[in-house]
């Protein structure tokens, strides 16, 4: 039984192991839960679809085995209560981390948060962990002293797989239309705070920008692909960020790691999308107007970051200008090694797969 970010979407870690456990062990039965109103046409029709709250949604919290999702959800408020044996798996959706989380910002997250987190922690038999780094986070700030699989995370497979790229970027050129031909550049914004709903923070006159990157790239066109946060879904009118030719607004798409490696270039301010976009060496580049104030508080200083950072669209002119592919593979590569840590290696889905059958009692 899975779902992801809220039963909202069908992606990331879960839906990667999904997929792998209906090609490897096609004799598993597969839950998604969605909320009402949510599009499933992207979910493999082997999956079965259910939702949330409905009567068959209390009947598999009950005789499910496996559950699985990416986030934090808190046993009370999703109506569960975890039987002896069942497993639950919370395939958290970040393999590295930017910005400060859990019990490193436990003033900033509020009781409510706090209580469920630590009822989550509680319920856990299994997180997974792509970097040494991570491991370290998950050790200190999750409330959680269970068993952690080091086995990179399940969205980041894709990464390692080129049949698997040059499938997902032909899926994106013709979901959006984008021209064959050019580069494209995607555009993925994390959220400030879930009460802030303000676009201003994400603004860009892709006009001027995108002259700019078709100069770099020495192409004539380039399409860019605005991916808000999801928290911010049905929060703000995406309109007049791709109110711009070749411009298209990819925040409902149901798959980030799609995205991610269908894009040539990636920018972003504080998401942790750049570490996973890092593993293919392609560029990335931070642009972020707000980082005198934004209060989450970092585990990297920014500017020590292997990514060219602008804090003005002027800056990114510049950085994308100047940027020196070089340099910039010579800083990632130390980056990395000196402090992440990695534990990818494209096959997170068949570790989590042998340790569910390892597990299992059913």
């Amino acid at each position: 039984m899975c779902w992801a970010y809220n039963f909202k979407q069908y992606g990331c870690n879960p839906r990667y192991l999904s997929e792998y456990l209906l090609q490897h062990h096609p004799d598993m039965e597969i839950y998604w839960v969605f909320r009402k109103g949510v599009k499933v046409t992207a979910v493999d029709p082997r999956i079965k679809v259910v939702r949330f709250k409905s009567l068959e949604y209390f009947k598999l919290l009950a005789t499910a085995e496996f559950l699985v999702t990416n986030s934090r959800t808190g046993p009370y408020r999703i109506y569960w209560h975890k039987r002896p044996e069942q497993k639950y798996l919370m395939l958290w959706h970040a393999g590295v981390a930017l910005k400060r989380i859990e019990k490193d910002v436990e003033d900033k997250l509020g009781y409510g948060y706090v209580a469920r987190a630590k009822l989550d922690s509680k319920a856990c038999d299994l997180m997974i962990s792509g970097s040494r780094m991570h491991t370290e986070l998950i050790n200190r700030a999750f409330w959680y002293d269970g068993e952690v699989l080091e086995c990179g995370i399940p969205r980041n497979d894709l990464f390692f797989d080129s049949e698997g790229i040059a499938a997902a970027r032909r899926r994106i050129e013709e979901y959006f239309g984008v021209d064959k031909g050019g580069k494209i550049v995607l555009y993925a914004p994390t959220f400030r705070n879930i009460h802030d709903t303000s676009i201003e923070p994400y603004s860009i006159n892709w006009e001027r920008v995108k002259a700019a990157l078709c100069r770099m790239y020495g192409c004539k066109n380039v399409s860019v692909i605005v991916r808000l946060h999801p928290n911010l879904i049905g929060k703000v009118d995406t309109s007049p960020l791709v109110a711009f030719e070749g411009v298209y607004d990819g925040t409902k798409y149901h798959d980030m790691q799609e995205l991610l490696s269908a894009s040539d270039l990636l920018i972003t301010d504080y998401s942790s999308s750049m570490f996973d976009f890092s593993l293919m060496g392609k560029p990335c580049m931070l642009y972020a107007v707000d980082v005198a104030k934004y209060d989450r508080g970092y585990y990297f200083n920014l500017r020590e970051l292997p990514y060219p950072l602008a804090e003005s669209e002027d800056e990114l002119m510049r950085a994308i200008e100047n940027f020196d592919s070089v340099e910039y593979e010579r800083r990632l590569h130390d980056f990395f090694a000196n402090h992440v840590g990695s534990k990818e290696r494209g096959n997170a889905s068949r570790e989590i797969a042998d340790w569910m059958r390892q597990h299992s009692v059913m």
